[in-house]
Parts: structure tokens; C-alpha cells; sequence
């Protein structure tokens, strides 16, 4: 009876449990929005982009230019190497003037980044459809940061971690999958932000996979608007 008792005790406590531990993580989603000082949409933007790139074991320099429309387009141009294009429902790749379509594996991929790149503009979490959960405390570029794990129907959970001061996204932890459908543990810390009008926009970003470095990027030359063409999106 004792435990039976205790028991129905959890039940009946739960739901205020969960529900302040949405509210709280709420809180921290509310601040780092206010800290980044975006406004209530997400907007198209470009920016180029150099760094490193070690997923292939040795270190491979860069340059590119990057257009996005989150959540569904994007396209993407490594300097002399390829281009890479969602649109929707459509992905293609192209490489030494000819182009073909991704794969329905390789889209899918495509599509949960730009998923989580859409999230991480903040603005999307007042939306319906997530669950917000604290994720507790951790440590972020030697500073203390607070956790809230993303959740949200047919997509991969994604935590988010805010410098504890600042309020600002300070590392982003998802699950990410390789050519070989292999599963893999994706962490980016943002080591820098710029000043682009009234936001604070990540700058320099260090992403690691499993532990070992993946990007070390930066990017710069920003430029925000309500839209961009959709020439920009067409396959290449």
C-alpha cells in the first residue's frame, strides 16, 4: 500500500514538474533571444565563409559563399570544389559543371541541418510544435551555460546550450549521420559573434564530431533581407 501510495504521489506531481521545467526552459530561450536582439521572423541572409576542414583526416583550407532561407532553402558554394542546393523537397549537387540530385538519405540529411540551423535562429521555439526541456549545466569555452533540449516531431532532439551571462547560444549538441549512414555525435561551439546592425550573429564556429574536429569556420559579410530569389535556389 506504501508503495502504491508513492507512486500515485509521482503521478499526480509530474505534470508540475514537466511544466515548470518547460517554463524554465522557456525562460532561458526568451533571454538569448532578447540578448541576440533578433526580431520576430526569421530572415533570408548571405555571408561568405573560410576555414578548415578535417573530415576527410588531413586539414583542407576553404573559401564559399552560403545563401539560406531557413527552414527549407539553402545553397552553398565551396570556391572550386562544389555547389550544394536544397530547395525544398529537391537537393542537388554539383561538381565540375554538371549537377545531380541528391539521394533521398542524402536530402533527408540536408534537410535535419537545416533544421537545426532553423531552430537555433531562436525565433522558431515560440512556435507551436516543440518541447523544451532544461537540460542542465555544463561548461562552454571555460564559461558557465545552461541547456534546453529541442524536441519536435519527426526531427532528431537538439540541445542548446546559453552562456549563463551573456544569455547568448554558445553550443549546439545533435546527432548527425556520415555517407554511411553512421550516427554521430555533432557539437558546435561558437568561439565569436559580430555586431550586424541590432543582432549579435555567431562568427567563428568550431564543430567536432565524436570528439574529433570536423569545421573550424568563420564566416563574415552578412547581409539580412525578407527574402532572396528563388534563381538563387534553382539547381545549379
Amino acid at each position: 500500500m506504501k508503495r502504491m501510495l508513492s507512486l500515485a504521489t509521482l503521478v499526480l506531481i509530474a505534470p508540475v514538474v514537466l511544466g515548470d521545467d518547460a517554463s524554465d526552459a522557456r525562460k532561458i530561450i526568451d533571454k538569448a533571444i532578447k540578448a541576440s536582439g533578433r526580431g520576430d521572423k526569421v530572415q533570408a541572409m548571405t555571408m561568405n565563409g573560410k576555414g578548415i576542414f578535417c573530415g576527410m583526416g588531413g586539414e583542407i583550407p576553404y573559401t564559399g559563399q552560403w545563401a539560406k532561407h531557413l527552414p527549407d532553402k539553402m545553397r552553398m558554394t565551396i570556391q572550386d570544389v562544389f555547389t550544394l542546393v536544397v530547395n525544398g523537397d529537391k537537393g542537388w549537387m554539383g561538381m565540375s559543371g554538371s549537377a545531380m540530385e541528391m539521394s533521398k538519405e542524402q536530402l533527408a540529411e540536408q534537410k535535419e541541418a537545416l533544421y537545426a540551423e532553423w531552430i537555433e535562429e531562436l525565433v522558431p521555439l515560440r512556435g507551436e510544435g516543440f518541447t523544451l526541456a532544461a537540460a542542465g549545466e555544463t561548461k562552454v569555452n571555460d564559461k558557465p551555460a545552461v541547456g534546453v533540449k529541442v524536441s519536435h516531431a519527426g526531427h532528431r532532439d537538439v540541445t542548446l546550450y546559453f552562456d549563463k551571462d551573456t544569455g547568448l547560444l554558445a553550443k549546439v549538441e545533435q546527432t548527425v549521420k556520415d555517407e554511411s549512414g553512421k550516427e554521430l555525435k555533432q557539437e558546435s561551439v561558437i568561439k565569436e559573434y559580430v555586431k550586424v546592425g541590432d543582432m549579435k550573429v555567431p562568427s567563428k564556429v568550431l564543430i567536432t564530431r565524436d570528439g574529433m574536429k570536423y569545421i573550424d569556420g568563420e564566416m563574415s559579410d552578412f547581409k539580412f533581407s525578407d527574402s532572396l530569389p528563388e534563381s538563387t535556389f534553382e539547381k545549379p
